[in-house]
């Protein structure tokens, strides 16, 4: 069995790569950008900014500046400004052979940067880190997740932290071209639930955590570069905690995609399930909705299956460590989630 490599702690005077290598920063949202920038600054960061971060750059171009990061020892930690679309396109330059002997630095963030994040970890064996994503750490935001991104990131291999669930969520689009300042209003209520378990019971689910973005892991799971079968047997023989979030798709699609997961083989190795919060709720064609399409794929699994949690597209951000070994315990009553925790060991 191998051992998950953990980057070295974040810490000030620490080089940060910011590169783009989904989506850039066009001039609309660029004042964001820098706030965000100069709040990392002011924590004593040095921040090195790739090309692709303010200009349109090609697949190619894309990842050509992200494997000078991945190679280089002296970065510690790559932050995208946020996902996008076509991390995928990427993945066919990058030359993980070479990454893998390279230090390992953290690459944080969800979305699509997840798409590059779970190859790193099931190629590399590098521990990553699906949280909020850059442009969303203002300096002055409180929420506690958001806050505690710097704190995950500065913890040594061994120890642990723990996480509950948030008390509130955000409904209200932001939008960073009228309001670069804005800061996330929680205002929902939050409530994570749990599939077929509507007696009282008290819940618990161990293993590696792994996981991200449903709309492209859906694609990449089962092929050569996201053997979810291979990592658990060489990095995860206790299990996989697989946690998912839905960007763009319908809900027929989420079905779809996890039915695919299904019978391509790929839960076999999981012991439990986290599903995020969707932002699209209700199918353009009223067929059935997202919680219909998580019965349907998911309704006669033998292991636990959580839903709507802190992670995605519908904020706040769980800190999800790639690679981390997990224990989830919930207290579980009419299939709400009354109390629970999520301790994460980095080892």
């Amino acid at each position: 069995m191998s051992l998950i490599n953990f980057p070295e702690p974040l810490k000030p005077n620490d080089n940060i790569a910011i590169c783009a290598f989904s989506s850039g920063v066009d001039n609309h949202f660029q004042t964001r950008l820098d706030t965000v920038l100069n709040g990392l600054k002011s924590q004593g960061f040095k921040i090195i900014e790739g090309n692709s971060v303010r200009q349109n750059s090609s697949a190619k171009e894309r990842a050509l500046e992200l494997m000078h990061f991945l190679s280089d020892d002296n970065i510690a930690a790559i932050m995208p400004p946020w996902g996008g679309e076509l991390a995928l396109d990427v993945l066919q330059y990058i030359d993980f052979n070479i990454v893998k002997t390279a230090k390992p630095k953290w690459l944080v963030g969800f979305s699509d940067v997840s798409t590059l994040a779970c190859v790193l970890t099931s190629r590399c064996g590098w521990a990553t880190l699906h949280t909020a994503n850059l442009m969303q750490l203002h300096p002055n935001e409180t929420d506690p997740n958001c806050v505690n991104v710097f704190h995950v990131l500065a913890l040594t291999k061994g120890e642990q932290f723990e996480q509950v669930p948030s008390a509130s969520y955000q409904t209200k689009l932001i939008n960073y071209e009228s309001d670069p300042d804005a800061l996330f209003e929680l205002t929902e209520p939050t409530q994570w639930k749990c599939l077929n378990y509507n007696d009282a019971r008290k819940l618990e689910i161990t293993g590696r955590l792994f996981g991200g973005c449903l709309d492209t892991l859906n694609l990449l799971l089962g092929s050569p570069y996201l053997d979810l079968h291979r990592f658990k047997q060489e990095y995860a023989p206790e299990g996989l905690v697989l946690f998912l979030e839905n960007a763009e798709l319908s809900p027929t699609a989420v079905a779809r995609s996890l039915i695919a997961l299904k019978l391509n083989g790929v839960l076999t190795d999981v012991n439990g399930i986290i599903l995020g919060r969707s932002a699209i709720i209700d199918s353009p064609h009223k067929q059935i909705d997202y919680y219909q399409a998580i019965e349907l794929a998911l309704g006669k699994c033998i292991f636990p299956v959580l839903f709507d949690a802190d992670i995605g597209h519908v904020a706040p951000n769980l800190n999800l460590i790639n690679g981390a070994s997990c224990t989830i315990n919930a207290d579980i009553n009419e299939g709400k989630v009354i109390k629970a925790s999520l301790s994460t060991k980095l080892c």
